[in-house]
């Protein structure tokens, strides 16, 4: 007999023990462990800030805890995805950063407010601004264009994003993401640019709730 089958038949005939005497409760414990991600952006003048974000604490919206950390699974191509926001929501953009992982690079678009994020996330052949049409030029060699669903403009005294608008990873690290746009917001969707490095690779993505996040990982 086996160390956990034992431990089984242990448990049960103290459980039958304590049910007899004088009734019982069932508890459990559970811990969860979590790493801390460093992530860095400087605009594209010379101002450098930094971020920590906690994503591995939380867990993807409608998803398993033990995703947390990783999210789901890559897809096997780069083909486009779509999900439908979720909830009452009245989401605004407060910060967007990038950070390298082991085997992909992440991009957070975090906001404020309530509902679950959607999203429209594709390849696309140049950077095109949603309302205007612009242009926008943008270092790297492929376009990820990032459309989060459910959001909308800060009310009035309410802080929304406040970093720039424009902006590349910081220097020294290996991250392929070379450049990012943040395009704003238009009809209930706000719109950030990537450009990548080198031709495009299969990309994740699901979002993180405390704050709602929408989170877009791409293989490297």
């Amino acid at each position: 007999m086996t160390r956990r089958a034992t431990a089984r038949l242990l448990g049960a005939a103290v459980a039958v023990v304590v049910l007899a005497g004088c009734g019982g409760d069932d508890t459990s414990d559970s811990s969860a462990s979590s790493d801390r991600t460093r992530h860095a952006n400087r605009t594209h003048e010379t101002t450098a800030t930094t971020a920590t974000d906690g994503a591995s604490t939380d867990s993807p919206a409608g998803a398993a805890t033990s995703e947390a950390a990783d999210g789901p699974a890559f897809p096997a191509g780069t083909a486009a995805q779509e999900q439908d926001n979720s909830g009452d929501w009245d989401l605004v953009l407060t910060d967007v950063r990038v950070g390298s992982h082991e085997g992909y690079d992440r991009i957070v678009l975090e906001f404020a407010g309530t509902g679950v994020p959607g999203w429209s996330v594709k390849y696309v052949d140049e950077a095109v601004l949603d309302g205007s049409g612009r242009t926008v030029r943008l270092g790297g060699d492929s376009v990820l264009d990032i459309y989060a669903s459910g959001t909308t403009y800060p009310a009035e005294g309410e802080a929304g994003y406040e970093g720039p608008q424009h902006f590349a990873p910081a220097d020294g690290g290996d991250v392929d993401v070379d450049d990012v746009y943040v395009g704003g917001t238009f009809e209930g969707y706000t719109q950030v640019l990537a450009g990548l490095d080198g031709v495009p690779t299969p990309f994740r993505v699901f979002t993180l709730t405390a704050p709602p996040r929408l989170v877009v990982d791409v293989a490297d």
